[in-house]
Order: C-alpha cells, then sequence, then structure tokens
C-alpha cells in the first residue's frame, strides 16, 4: 500500500484578501505540487464567533476553547480556534488544546503571517518549524493601538506589549524555527531583535497566467494603489491629497482603489477634497480582475508609511508598470529611482510632482515599466521562488523525500 500523504499544518490569520492569504494561497499550492496535503487554522476573533472563546466572566464556567471546521478553498479545510481569556491580545497565540490535537496530527508545521507570532503554539509544542513573515510585531499593529480607548491602551502598555515582545523574541531565536521574511528590510529588523539572521528572502511571485504587460490596456493618467486602504498604515489621505494637487494643476488624474470589501468609508474624504468621479473604489477583486486593472494603470502608487513589501506593487511591476512610493520598508528594494519607479518623501507635492514627471513623459514611463518587469523576472519568479522555497523545506525537514 502506498503511503497515506504528508500532512501540513499552516498557522495562519483569519483568511479574507490582503497579502497574508495571498502568500498562504501559494504555500498551499507549492505543498500540493509536493505531494503535501494542507489544513489552514487561525485565532478567531471573539468579536466575530465570541462562543469560540472563554473571556474573563467565563472563566469559572468550564467552559473551553473551542474549534469550528470550514473549508477555505475546495480541498482545503480549515480550523477556526477561540482563546483563553481574549481581551488580552498574547493569549490568541497559546497552545490550547484545539491547536495542539492539530500539531499531533500534522507531519509539517508552517506558519504565514503578518508577524512572528502564529509560530509561538509549535514553539511551546517542540515541534520544527518554517515561518514566512512580513514584518516585526510592533510594526504589525502600531497604529492600530493607537486607536484603542484609553483603557486599552493602559492593558497594552502595562501588560499585552511586554509579553508579545518577550515571545517574539523566543520565536525568532528558536533553535528548531526557520524564519523566511517577504523583503530584505524585514529581515533586517527581525534580526535586529532575535539577534539571528533568518534563513532568507522570498518574495510572493506574481503569477504570470494573470500579471502580465498589456501595453494595449494602459490609461495616461491612470493610478492606482491595491491593499487594505482603511489600514492607516497605509496613508491613504496622502495619496487623496495628491491626487488632489495634480487635478488643481489640470491633469486628467483618475484614482482606482482596489483591497476592501466595501470602500463607502472613504466618501467624505473623497468630498473633502473635491474628487467626486475621479476615485473609483472597487470591491474586493480576483486575481484576474486584479491584473486587469494594474494592466490599464500608468502608474502604481504607494503612500504607506510603513510596509513589509507590498505585494500588489510588484504584481504591477509583472504588468510592466512603474511604482511611485514613499520610503516606508520593504518598496525601497524595488522602487529603484529611474529604474522602476520614484522613491518620494511622506509629503503630498513631493509625491504629485514625482507622479506628474512620469505621467507627463511617456518616453520615461515606457522605460521606467520595462524596467519594472525585469526585475519581476530577475527576482521575483515562480521559479526563483519555489526552489528557495524547496531549499528551506529540504533543509528543516531532511528525512521527507518529497522536499529535498
Amino acid at each position: 500500500m502506498p503511503a497515506p500523504p504528508l500532512r501540513a499544518l499552516i498557522s495562519t490569520i483569519q483568511p479574507s484578501s490582503g497579502g497574508v492569504p495571498a502568500k498562504t494561497r501559494w504555500l498551499v499550492q507549492e505543498l500540493a505540487a509536493l505531494g503535501i496535503t494542507s489544513t489552514l487554522a487561525w485565532y478567531e476573533p471573539w468579536s466575530c464567533s465570541p462562543e469560540l472563546s472563554v473571556p474573563l466572566p467565563h472563566l469559572l464556567s468550564g467552559r473551553r476553547p473551542a474549534a469550528r471546521r470550514e473549508p477555505v478553498w475546495p480541498e482545503v479545510p480549515g480550523e477556526a480556534i477561540g482563546a483563553w481569556l481574549p481581551e488580552l491580545e498574547f493569549s490568541h497565540y497559546w497552545a490550547t488544546r484545539p491547536w495542539r490535537r492539530l500539531i499531533a496530527a500534522a507531519d509539517l508545521h508552517l506558519v504565514t503571517t503578518g508577524n512572528p507570532l502564529c509560530a509561538y503554539r509549535y514553539l511551546r509544542c517542540g515541534v520544527p518549524f518554517l515561518a514566512w513573515v512580513g514584518t516585526p510585531w510592533h510594526g504589525d499593529r502600531v497604529d492600530r493601538v493607537r486607536g484603542f480607548p484609553w483603557y486599552r491602551r493602559l492593558l497594552d502598555t502595562t501588560i499585552n506589549a511586554p509579553v508579545l515582545r518577550r515571545m517574539e523574541r523566543q520565536v525568532l531565536r528558536a533553535p528548531q524555527g526557520r524564519i523566511l521574511t517577504i523583503s530584505q528590510h524585514t529581515a533586517r529588523e527581525l534580526e535586529a531583535i532575535g539577534g539571528r539572521a533568518p534563513a532568507g528572502v522570498l518574495y510572493l511571485p506574481p503569477d504570470s497566467r494573470w500579471f502580465h504587460p498589456a501595453p494595449d490596456r494602459r490609461m495616461p493618467w491612470r493610478l492606482g494603489f491595491s491593499g487594505r486602504y482603511s489600514d492607516p498604515r497605509k496613508r491613504i489621505t496622502l495619496l487623496l491629497e495628491a491626487v488632489a494637487r495634480l487635478l488643481r494643476l489640470g491633469h486628467p488624474v483618475q484614482l482606482h482603489l482596489s483591497g476592501e470589501r466595501d470602500g463607502r468609508f472613504l466618501q467624505p474624504l473623497i468630498e473633502r477634497f473635491g474628487l467626486q468621479g475621479r476615485v473609483i473604489c472597487h470591491p474586493y477583486l480576483r486575481e484576474e480582475q486584479l491584473a486587469q486593472l494594474l494592466q490599464s494603470l500608468d502608474l502604481f502608487v504607494i503612500p504607506s508609511h510603513q510596509e513589509g513589501l507590498c505585494i500588489a506593487a510588484l504584481e504591477a511591476m509583472a504588468c510592466g508598470v512603474p511604482v511611485v512610493s514613499t520610503r516606508c520598508g520593504g518598496p525601497e528594494e524595488f522602487v529603484i529611482a529611474g529604474s522602476t519607479g520614484e522613491l518620494v518623501a511622506a509629503d503630498a507635492e513631493a509625491m504629485a510632482a514625482a507622479i506628474r514627471a512620469i505621467c507627463v513623459n511617456s518616453e520615461q514611463r515606457v522605460r521606467l515599466g520595462e524596467g519594472a518587469f525585469d526585475w519581476i523576472r530577475l527576482n521575483a519568479t515562480q521559479q526563483v521562488a519555489r526552489a528557495r522555497f524547496r531549499e528551506c523545506l529540504s533543509n528543516l525537514y531532511p528525512d521527507l523525500d518529497q522536499v529535498s
């Protein structure tokens, strides 16, 4: 009888939209190509499924954290798992009974997430793990914390932050763990925290079936950004202000945004800047839909003040679209002035000037677009990513024939 397929457990975040689910989908596909099946598991926020967690008022009730099975993608099972004391953020990463059950049933243990903390469950269970990480813990949540009410900020400062910081260091230093990052920028940050260099950088490769140049679709003065632009880190107000400046200069600029299921929350800002009819907020787009949008852009613009990478920008570059970005971390690796786009200060006037300089010069725009595509071809193809992933996996699991 043939041996049953190996089983991988992927500790991640609640699958929806954004960079982490995109990374997770790619990882599942790569494991499937090796004959390895995947199960996804994540902490289910108390605000979404209170019945799965045990908050402080119910601590002595006899309840325990529970799990709910739900399919994620075709033939990919998932489990949403609650926590003890969900009021305390660090408890979201504890290896509770549902987590230990899944960890014991798996042959391989992986993480795709924003910060390293989703690997803490594996650390506590003493199993080898491979984590693909986007940003340090602090950078992943600093803006969210600023929006907390005062009592939650106090709780965070006195209890959550010290514990989470210690947990992150333990994960980064764990001898049984291997950390892949999404950019050299993140690798340097994590090395400074953990005192150990990550195993390498793995860029998520744009799917060339969809993300490829289509020059005939390009629309002059059409700008775009894709990401969770409700996140304060994305600083979407800066981009709106830059577009308003260009409009006042008489340029026929149009901005297309994607990445949120409902962009109506942005309407007051659009009206404030006088951009009615100039900003189009698309609903969440499938890969092929997003590719068609990106292919139509003159420029992709990143207004963020913190980015581990910005996967959508790589997808735009794969479509031959240059990028204008603030100096915000990861994009500084692939936005190369005069080659793939331009880097600017976090200032609306500077951003508008950089956008204008490219959009009014068709020859320069074509040259930068070709440079952007060449960067992807050299650094972020499927072949490059697959080889790096398999090498790291085989180093962690040397006895597994499938990955050697």
